[in-house]
């Protein structure tokens, strides 16, 4: 509960104005009569009751559980879900998630591409064309030079004919490029275990604030609990008001200021049920389901625990399993990879390759018409080549200082982060003592307001005292509690926290 005030009756019925005649009060509530039950005895009854569930609430006996992990289920379950069902339910059907693993599956693919850029690669070329005045043949006829010959004719051209076609099967392999592709497979690497990380980061996260919402859950509804018994026992009060006036004993001021305070906790039932439906709307679309109402939730009753690990030991987990740290370690990798990269092709080292072509170019269609393969028109060449700039690359020369200057920027960064992690863990510590310190607080309150409804009691018992003072008392002890919700709730919310902090180190104990 970000706001515990909230929970807080702020003495919403002391109605100590009812009380300006103890005797006259007295006498028109008809507690004095020891000969029949008293009003107050079903509040009573259940006023121990809610008060015996807050002390059971407030146990640090028993350490915190471990936020468990989201696992697809076998079966899906149905209502009432559990926290497990919820789990459950969002490992399959938050969206979130599923926008991660088509992250994760992108890199992968670029992995693939990276490490292709290793092999060789073979297409193809084709072309056919129609010429409509093809060329004629060109020969030197029998006897054109007389004695000297020739004695046949010889066919020097024997035309293009209609149709020309070319076909060419084309390799290349990449033999030697100063280890950039190398770098490269490395940064695509670099890539998949940064997106795998982020997803790991998605789960863990969305299994945190599960957990912290069903917590808080469970305390907005026993807060609300307590509201609902203050509201009643406001009705009888405003009632005894109301009783009051009508005898002349307590003026209309006087009886408006009672309904302004019934009306304050109203006003407070509202904003805590606006809070419940907040909550429940969270858990539906973390979970993947349309709505949530609290009947659908199989919701326990809060208890307190105690953390699982001492500050030491959760900033060790934080600094080995954290994953902002690991994402920002994978970023420091990829700036080198990119910086080293830049460096290698600011300098204009030249690319060795071997290229390949076998083709063939004429005018009979290969395999399909007869003598194609007589006319020697296809061909083998094999080329060893060499690709670079002779004075470097000043384009990369300025991205190696960018990745350089991007290098530096981020391990800054990690340091900030482990600093800022390491001062949350503190002040996280700070506040779950602080917390229980008020929870142990409130807990000691509630003895003392029921030794004083004790002796009021005992009071009105033996024929004097107001029932008005005594549902007062009785209310503003009712405020405490669910004051103390509220700040049970902060507790549980800084135990779940550190689940968070210490990343894929939080199953630890």
């Amino acid at each position: 509960m970000n706001d515990p005030k909230r929970l807080r009756s702020i003495g919403a019925l002391i109605f100590l104005v009812l009380c300006s005649s103890t005797g006259t009060i007295f006498a028109q509530s008809g507690m004095g009569d020891g000969n029949r039950a008293t009003p107050l005895d079903p509040f009573l009854a259940d006023f121990e009751t809610a008060v015996a569930e807050f002390r059971s609430a407030v146990s640090f006996s028993d350490i915190a559980g471990v936020t468990k992990p989201l696992a697809p289920p076998r079966i899906l379950p149905s209502p009432p879900y559990t926290l497990d069902d919820l789990l459950g339910l969002a490992a399959v059907g938050n969206q979130g998630l599923r926008a991660n693993t088509a992250a994760e599956a992108a890199a992968k693919a670029t992995m693939a591409s990276a490490r292709a850029r290793r092999l060789p690669t073979l297409g193809t070329q084709t072309s056919g064309t129609y010429i409509r005045n093809p060329a004629d043949p060109i020969a030197i006829p029998a006897g054109a030079f007389g004695l000297m010959g020739p004695a046949t004719d010889i066919v020097l051209y024997e035309g293009s004919g209609h149709a020309l076609y070319d076909f060419k099967l084309v390799g290349d392999l990449p033999l030697y490029s100063w280890g950039k592709i190398s770098l490269g497979i490395d940064l695509a690497e670099i890539g998949m275990d940064a997106a795998a990380l982020q997803a790991d980061k998605a789960a863990h996260d969305l299994a945190v604030r599960l957990r912290a919402s069903w917590d808080a859950l469970s305390s907005v509804g026993k807060a609300g609990e307590v509201l609902e018994f203050q509201t009643r026992i406001g009705a009888r009060l405003v009632a005894l008001a109301e009783e009051s006036a009508a005898a002349g004993f307590m003026t209309q001021v006087e009886l408006a200021g009672a309904r302004m305070k019934l009306k304050e906790i109203d006003i407070a039932r509202t904003k805590l049920t606006a809070q419940r439906d907040r909550l429940l709307s969270g858990l539906a679309s973390m979970s993947g389901l349309d709505a949530l109402s609290s009947e659908d939730l199989a919701i326990e009753a809060p208890v307190a625990e105690a953390p699982r690990w001492s500050q030491d030991e959760a900033w060790s987990l934080a600094r080995n399993g954290n994953y902002d740290l690991a994402l920002l370690s994978t970023l420091i990798a990829s700036k080198q990879g990119l910086e080293k990269l830049a460096r290698k092709e600011s300098i204009g080292l030249p690319d060795i390759g071997l290229h390949l072509e076998l083709s063939y170019g004429g005018s009979a269609f290969p395999f399909a018409e007869a003598g194609w393969e007589d006319k020697d028109d296809y061909q083998l060449t094999v080329t060893l080549g060499a690709s670079g700039s002779i004075f470097g690359n000043g384009v990369k020369v300025a991205e190696a200082a960018k990745a350089k200057a991007e290098l530096a920027e981020t391990k800054a960064r990690q340091a900030d982060a482990e600093q800022s992690i390491r001062a949350y863990i503190r002040e996280t510590y700070l506040g779950i003592d602080l917390a229980k310190a008020r929870l142990e607080y409130a807990a000691l309150k509630q003895d003392g307001w029921a030794s004083d409804l004790a002796q009021m009691r005992a009071t009105i018992q033996a024929g004097a005292g107001s029932e008005a003072d005594y549902l007062s008392k009785m209310i503003e002890a009712l405020g405490g509690l669910a004051e103390a919700y509220g700040t049970l709730a902060e507790y549980r919310g800084a135990l779940v926290s550190l689940d968070a902090v210490a990343g894929a180190k939080a199953a630890e104990r």
